[in-house]
């Protein structure tokens, strides 16, 4: 994993995103918002979770890996 894009708090019920996710394409940030949300259902990355991926995103895994491609940080200043 390059960084954390999210985090997921279940207990409380919340969930962070990175703001770096703003300067990927969004669907990166579906990715990451689905899988934040998933933890809510299920904490750990076990088959149920999943299961749930496939059902609310199906294609997860390449947007996972679109994700893991891209710099993690994308700084250009014009100066």
């Amino acid at each position: 994993m390059k960084t954390k894009w999210g985090s997921c708090t279940p207990r409380a019920r919340t969930v962070r995103l990175n703001t770096e996710l703003a300067k990927k394409p969004p669907e990166c940030l579906e990715y990451v918002l689905v899988h934040e949300m998933a933890h809510l259902l299920e904490p750990t990355h076990n088959t149920r979770f999943v299961a749930l991926m496939d059902r609310f995103m199906p294609t997860w895994r390449d947007t996972r890996n679109l994700l893991n491609s891209l710099p993690a940080r994308h700084e250009e200043w014009g100066y």
